[in-house]
């Protein structure tokens, strides 16, 4: 992905019109919406929402983010990530694509979260290293 919008960027840098690099480029684009997107993981990883609002912590809320009827805040978004089991590189689209920073290794909260996403932890594990951290909880 970073490989993708490196070679975006010094494209549309060197563009001389914009309407033609946005159709040369069309297919790179991110055009999915949150809801489009975790759905779409929701049938590839064989899960419901119902469990993913369980091991979220999210509870109703997640069937309305789901639903495309709310957007969820970049926190939802991560406790979401942990109650589906995202791997590093699905979560930080997920982010992408909401339209929130990714996670960022030289933030002392987000290496943490990256450690636990990577690590395979529970949310209720990623928010006891946050706790005992002296930082935010997800939930």
């Amino acid at each position: 992905m970073q490989r993708v919008t490196e070679e975006l960027l010094k494209e549309l840098k060197n563009a001389k019109d914009i309407e033609a690099f946005f159709k040369a480029n069309e297919d790179k684009f991110l055009n999915q919406t949150t809801s489009e997107y975790l759905n779409e993981l929701l049938k590839i990883k064989g899960l419901s929402v119902a469990t993913v609002a369980k091991e979220s912590g999210v509870g109703e809320y997640t069937y309305k983010v789901f639903g495309g009827d709310r957007k969820p805040s970049r926190d939802i978004a991560i406790a979401i990530s942990f109650g589906m089991k995202l791997s590093l590189e699905e979560a930080q689209l997920l982010l992408r694509i909401s339209k929130f920073a990714i996670l960022d290794s030289r933030d002392k909260r987000d290496s943490i979260i990256i450690y636990a996403l990577t690590h395979g932890s529970t949310l209720v594990q990623a928010d006891d290293m946050l706790f005992n951290n002296g930082l935010a909880t997800l939930n």
